[in-house]
């Protein structure tokens, strides 16, 4: 149990739980046990959740390793594995008094998970691979086949162009999908992180610290100016560790917490589970067990010629700019190259979902469901990934009943669909591919798409010679993942494998939901 769990549900659980903060069991038991949950295949059924339906019904992977496992166990994952989101490109003026209804309803035939029990609906959502129920795949291919070029479509995406200031139709950075009825859909992507060191994140380092980085950005001559939201996730959207790790059982495996629900099943919406898929004695055992992850080491070169080398890459690094995101020492913890605030990317980096508005250390989530004697709090899927829930009856003006567009009202909330997380760079050598969607499969193509307020620094690259260039990538080579890193099996983190005994589960390759499967 971490210091943020003394804040959840708006602090009704502070005088209860205040007494254990920041003490953590990590024996070796603990993450001995927690390590065999890790690299677990997960099945349907599975007897290690005797309480729930095991494995699903909606996951990215049958076990945390296949996700976490470049540089050893608990590392990062390949695009292969990155996290698929939908979400919906609102455009101004759909919202208004007579078709809100007919929205959300539109919007919840296309995944249940887009409106929740609030009669709130959310912007994007994690669209799963994989599925147990085998009908899932067809529907899905339909629902992510890149959007047709027609007349009318070419006419929508011009309406967005010119929202954003762009001339040209290839330069829009979203992802365009499916069409159903005027509502227009797009996907982003997530790459896996790296788990190493991230005990240390959460308990070495002080929101002081980072908010201490914010104000002296702010006298930054190079634009730089990040916000804090919160530590964990590529748009900083969690800032407790225990919550960002049962977070990911229930939204990539389909294990259901005591905190956090698994995903809803677009072909059956009204299926759920009464129990867990994990006890919080596993939950505890699983935490622990990252929690014991070392941190990733710098790892120089022997031959002095090449250790100077490297060295002189450090010099460069901070010299051009790099450094003033990618922060070397933050509070109590060195070496860790991050400032962990959001900043401005660029166009380039748009997002059809924003990144959380302001910083919080309450849990928002679709549906709370806090009983105080046991310490449960029930959340939905959507908010594991930053989505935050927008209430129709709140976006109104009362003395017109005018409705606002929830999009692009002001440069500052444009800013939001382009901000992510400086990423730590400890570690980095091992963790191909780069950026926040695995865009970048060297480290020289991560630095050259660099934009917005990374702008400066990617021109001070560019105006290095070969050699000083080369410098400043050999120091980025040695930030290697902590050598005691347990290695990988290959059988572990391989192709995807059908549950024994079960109908063989599809396999995503890349209407609504519920009509395409219909149509069958």
């Amino acid at each position: 149990m971490t210091r943020f769990k003394t804040c959840l549900a708006l602090g009704v659980l502070l005088a209860i739980t205040s007494p254990l903060c920041a003490q953590f069991d990590t024996s070796d038991d603990m993450v001995a046990r927690g390590g065999e949950l890790f690299v677990h295949q997960w099945q349907p059924g599975d007897t290690l959740s005797p309480g729930g339906d095991g494995l699903g019904p909606l996951y990215n992977a049958t076990s945390c390793v296949a996700c976490h496992s470049q540089g050893g166990v608990g590392g990062s994952g390949s695009k292969d594995h990155n996290a698929q989101m939908l979400a919906i490109v609102p455009e101004a003026g759909q919202l208004n008094p007579r078709n809100m209804k007919p929205f959300l309803k539109q919007l919840k035939n296309m995944h249940p998970e887009f409106v929740d029990d609030q009669g709130r609906f959310y912007l994007g959502i994690l669209l799963h691979r994989y599925s147990t129920t085998p009908e899932y795949a067809e529907v899905h291919d339909k629902v992510t086949t890149p959007l047709e070029e027609t007349i009318e479509s070419r006419t929508r995406i011009r309406r967005m162009l010119n929202r954003r200031g762009i001339s040209e139709i290839t330069l829009l950075p979203l992802k365009l999908v499916m069409q159903d009825r005027d509502m227009q859909y797009a996907l982003a992507e997530r790459n896996p992180p790296q788990l190493f060191g991230t005990h240390l994140i959460d308990t070495m380092i002080s929101d002081a610290d980072i908010e201490a980085i914010a104000r002296h950005q702010n006298t930054s001559n190079n634009g730089i100016s990040g916000r804090f939201t919160g530590r964990f996730g590529w748009r900083g959207q969690l800032e407790d560790l225990d919550m960002f790790v049962k977070g990911a059982c229930a939204a990539e495996v389909g294990l259901q917490v005591q905190e956090m629900k698994q995903s809803k099943d677009p072909l059956k919406p009204d299926y759920a589970i009464e129990g867990v898929d994990l006890t919080t004695q596993q939950t505890d055992q699983l935490v622990a067990f990252v929690r014991s992850l070392p941190r990733p080491e710098q790892v120089m070169p022997e031959d002095p010629n090449e250790r100077s080398f490297v060295n002189q890459g450090a010099v460069l690094f901070d010299a051009i700019g790099c450094a003033e995101c990618h922060v070397k020492d933050v509070g109590q913890l060195s070496g860790v190259f991050s400032d962990f605030l959001l900043h401005d990317m660029g166009p380039e980096f748009e997002d059809p979902i924003p990144a959380k508005r302001v910083k919080s250390t309450v849990v928002v989530a679709g549906e709370s469901d806090v009983r105080i004697g046991q310490g449960s709090i029930k959340m939905e899927m959507p908010p594991y990934y930053g989505s935050e829930p927008i209430d129709l009856g709140t976006i109104a003006d009362p003395t017109t009943m005018k409705f606002r567009t929830k999009t692009f009202l002001s440069m500052e909330e444009q800013n939001h669909y382009k901000e992510y997380r400086t990423p730590p760079l400890w570690g980095v050598a091992d963790s191909a591919p780069y950026l926040h969607d695995g865009r970048a499969t060297t480290l020289r193509a991560a630095i050259e798409w660099h934009r917005g307020e990374a702008m400066a620094s990617r021109v001070n690259f560019a105006q290095l010679s070969e050699r000083e260039q080369v410098a400043i990538l050999k120091f980025l080579e040695s930030l290697k993942a902590p050598q005691s890193a347990k290695v990988a099996s290959d059988q572990i983190v391989g192709e995807q494998q059908s549950a024994p005994d079960q109908e063989e589960i599809s396999r995503i390759s890349g209407g609504t939901i519920k009509a395409v499967a219909l149509q069958k």
